[in-house]
């Protein structure tokens, strides 16, 4: 049972995530009594005998004290996917103080058992140098562990190291079959990369057409990047139909979703009239929210500049009210 999310985009140092949990309202802290509607607070009989699956149960309905309880017990008998469990728990300091020497211990233990997931932290962990000196070329030995087992975030940071080339010779031949393991199961990142490979021609024969499929098949996904680059290609035309108004929809979901290149392009849209109406106080807004994330343009400096006092009104009245993300 997987207990981790997948990575963000072409980060190969990504944190592991935590799973979806249950309600903040159910979420147990140390000592701490709660009450769950038609039905006891905690299984005291799963607490007294533990399987695996009652203490992931414990730990996804939010009763992670219990779970550890569970876990802890499970893993000293030598059960990889309790030890698994357990290291995640003290990694992110659930119910527990985080501690990151025994989420060591336990991803390792389990992980020398052959358990996948915990081989695929504990690449993490090394490729990061999370609690112990960072070690890629180790990383990337449990990353195989777990790849051969069909993990596919292990293939997708597997590929990332192959692109890199710091610890294995550059190959991109080698990253783009990695990346097709991931795409034929439709992980956004690995189609994400498989598309920037085949629009660049790097370990694949060139092919905008197939670039734009994999593009748009990880922008429908809702990851940001490929909804930006999708936009780009979709706006020129690149291995897919021209359509300045599809591309700049793209771009205002990216936009909406926080992604300060898609705010900055959506504003040079709105600015020019290209894809949508010409909007002096939109393309004000998308350029204001990009540039408190870093970005920065000469010329929509200059149109803010230009602004009359009514719509620099109106930018600050649509500022006050924005919430990254509301809509996608």
């Amino acid at each position: 049972m997987s207990v981790f999310s997948r990575l963000a985009a072409l980060l190969l140092c990504s944190a592991v995530a935590l799973p979806l949990f249950a309600s903040s309202a159910l979420a147990q802290r140390p000592g701490e009594a709660i009450e769950i509607p038609g039905g006891p607070i905690v299984d005291k009989e799963a607490e007294e005998n533990p399987t695996p699956e009652t203490a992931y149960a414990a730990f996804q309905r939010g009763l992670y004290v219990s779970a550890f309880k569970q876990a802890t017990k499970l893993a000293e008998k030598g059960t990889p996917s309790a030890q698994t469990l357990l290291a995640l728990i003290y990694q992110n300091g659930i119910g527990v103080p985080s501690d990151q020497a025994q989420a060591i211990k336990w991803y390792s233990a389990a992980a020398l058992a052959g358990d996948p997931e915990a081989q695929f932290a504990l690449g993490l962990i090394l490729a990061r140098g999370d609690g112990t000196p960072k070690d890629k070329a180790k990383a990337k030995g449990w990353f195989e562990a777990a790849a051969a087992q069909g993990h596919i975030e292990a293939h997708y940071n597997l590929s990332l190291l192959y692109m890199e080339g710091e610890v294995v010779e550059r190959d991109f031949k080698r990253a783009a079959q990695l990346l097709g393991f991931g795409a034929e199961r439709n992980h956004p990142e690995s189609l994400y990369n498989l598309a920037i490979l085949y629009a660049e021609g790097q370990g694949v024969e060139r092919n905008l057409e197939t670039a734009a499929k994999l593009m748009g098949e990880a922008a429908a996904q809702n990851l940001d990047a490929a909804e930006v680059e999708y936009a780009i290609m979709i706006f020129r035309g690149e291995g897919v139909k021209q359509d300045e108004a599809l591309a700049a929809s793209w771009l205002e979901r990216a936009a909406r979703g926080g992604n300060a290149v898609a705010q900055s392009r959506l504003a040079k849209l709105y600015a020019a009239g290209r894809g949508v109406k010409l909007d002096s106080v939109s393309a004000a807004f998308w350029y204001l929210m990009a540039r408190q994330r870093g970005l920065t343009d000469p010329s929509l400096e200059a149109l803010v500049s230009s602004l009359t006092d009514e719509e620099r009104k109106q930018v600050s009245e649509r500022a006050s009210t924005w919430q990254t993300g509301f809509v996608r």
